[in-house]
């Protein structure tokens, strides 16, 4: 197989989760890891192109650049790297062979409509509360067919380094400017799962709920839902904290509360069962992802979008200890099974990538 270019962004969710199946790779020497898109053009000499996290910081796709990439390489692959749903660019399509995503819509229908802000989520809080973004802009839709089927599953954010560390995997983003993405492997943890999470949880926290706010107001109107519906109740460990005391926190919480972000997936759900913690999350049933920790009454717990049932889930899996405790182990040796997979997963999409 030959040398594949790597072109990625340097940051956190690049060098701890994003790159971490390249990095770990059972052949690491056919990757050629830059961050350079001058050097792609001017210098690789590599045929295929794999392009992670790009476009997302300033959020504007570089129409022209990806016409000169086109023009160099045989086949390029888009590594889209936002949390959720929603594509913001869908322009890419044209001059890729194949675009891989963390999550997607179950209906794929939902690319071809203009989504307020971006997400199901945003569109929904949107429409139904009148919530409008001092920076909405409108992002480009896809339905013809031929490109939709360009769209792949590829992994999110369950797949990388935790604990989190800030100050570990700052000083691995620092060095991996300096030195090379290959830098950020030396600053990975322990990277061992726990045996058993759940036996281990000491479970007295009944809900921790550590959730703050977020700048846009379309993404944020779930979370004061959530801190509306919650205000008062002892029960939910609220407020700010410094993350090592997060980290020790969730190991021993009963249930926690992870509501979406900039997009539906976040670093708390995995931190949930990692810790042995009922997962609870607005309903995703709406995704696709990998590793999928998603399934209603199974492996997560889901509440309404509006939050109105939020207090009543809390109420129904507190008083059960039994069910929230089988909960909980299903999603961690769910989560555990499919991490196994992992490697043969990245072989099987790079394969695609090269072969066509």
């Amino acid at each position: 197989m030959g040398k594949i270019t790597v072109l990625s962004i340097v940051d956190r969710i690049s060098c701890f989760h994003s790159l971490k199946p390249f990095l770990f790779s059972r052949d690491p020497g056919r990757f050629t890891f830059t961050d350079s898109v001058e050097w792609c053009l001017e210098e690789d000499t590599n045929d295929v192109l794999v392009m992670v996290r790009q476009f997302i910081k300033p959020d504007r796709v570089d129409l022209e650049l990806m016409k000169k990439l086109r023009g160099k390489y045989s086949r390029i692959a888009f590594f889209h790297d936002d949390a959720g749903g929603g594509i913001p660019r869908l322009e890419v399509l044209p001059f890729v062979d194949l675009f891989y995503s963390k999550a997607l819509f179950r209906d794929r229908s939902l690319y071809a409509r203009p989504l307020y802000g971006k997400e199901l989520y945003s569109d929904y809080y949107h429409v139904k509360y009148g919530i409008v973004d001092p920076d909405h802009r409108e992002r480009p839709t896809e339905s013809r067919p031929g490109e939709l089927a360009k769209l792949r599953l590829s992994w999110n954010i369950g797949v990388g380094d935790y604990p989190r560390g800030k100050l570990r995997q700052r000083v691995g983003v620092a060095a991996s400017m300096v030195r090379g993405l290959r830098m950020a492997k030396l600053f990975y943890g322990r990277n061992r799962l726990p045996a058993d999470p759940v036996s281990a949880n000491a479970g007295t926290i009944p809900v921790h709920a550590r959730i703050g706010l977020i700048s846009r107001p379309s993404i944020s109107r779930q979370r004061s839902l959530i801190l509306e519906r919650i205000a008062g109740d002892s029960r939910f460990l609220t407020g700010p904290v410094s993350q090592r005391a997060y980290n020790r926190e969730i190991l021993k919480s009963r249930i926690i509360l992870s509501p979406f972000g900039w997009g539906e997936l976040c670093l708390r759900d995995f931190e949930a069962v990692l810790s042995g913690a009922l997962l609870l999350k607005p309903d995703m049933s709406h995704l696709e992802t990998w590793p999928d920790v998603f399934r209603p009454d199974d492996t997560y717990v889901p509440f309404d979008w509006d939050a109105s049932d939020l207090v009543e889930k809390v109420d129904r899996w507190l008083g059960d200890e039994e069910g929230r405790a089988r909960i909980a182990r299903r999603a961690y040796e769910s989560y555990r099974d499919q991490l196994a997979g992992c490697a043969e997963r990245f072989e099987s999409i790079v394969a695609e990538i090269v072969g066509g």
